[in-house]
């Protein structure tokens, strides 16, 4: 349990660390390696308007390639398919960020089938015990956008990242996608 979450503190706080550090001109990193390149495709920051942003991330297994003991939790997440999303607002200069309840999700696969979320208790311990430390993760790294962030967990069984495919989500009136394989997936 301890290097389970030790492992994922060590993971996030990377490429949580990375995220909390852009600035609205957005670079992109030069020559990232696989694990680099995945943690900077699966998250997405979109700016709506003057102070309201949506971050989705999709979680993936090669955001934990080569990390001590990473294989045990690229196992786990490689079963399902998790996603977290924010929709936060900044009502302006030092006040608090306010959030918009982020309703269940219904994401689809390239085919256009719906994936089945897994109902909280019927969550397997060790995927609760992930959302739980990726929610730590995010509250302790990306200051407020990380205190409004809802998890999701579905069934991965239709969609895997380094297989042919794509992950639609809508929401809020966009449809944040994912191409697979996505890139930092081992190539054949």
């Amino acid at each position: 349990m301890f290097s389970t979450n030790r492992l994922i503190r060590s993971a996030g706080l990377s490429s949580l660390a990375v995220l909390a550090l852009m600035t609205p001109a957005l670079a992109r990193q030069w020559n990232p390696d696989s694990r680099g390149a995945a943690v900077e495709y699966t998250q997405i920051i979109h700016t709506k308007g003057p102070g309201q942003v949506v971050f989705v991330w999709w979680v993936v297994p090669e955001i934990f390639a080569g990390a001590p003991n990473g294989q045990s939790i690229q196992d786990a997440i490689s079963r399902y398919v998790v996603i977290g999303i924010a929709d936060g607002r900044a009502r302006g200069p030092g006040a608090p960020m306010t959030f918009t309840p982020v309703p269940d999700l219904k994401i689809t696969d390239a085919g256009g089938r719906q994936l089945s979320p897994l109902a909280a208790n019927a969550t397997p311990p060790e995927m609760t015990q992930t959302i739980t430390s990726l929610q730590g993760l995010a509250r302790q790294n990306l200051g407020p956008v990380g205190q409004g962030m809802r998890w999701f967990v579905f069934d991965g069984s239709m969609i895997h990242s380094c297989q042919p495919g794509k992950l639609s989500v809508p929401y809020g009136g966009e449809t944040y996608s994912y191409d697979t394989p996505i890139p930092g997936c081992a190539k054949p």
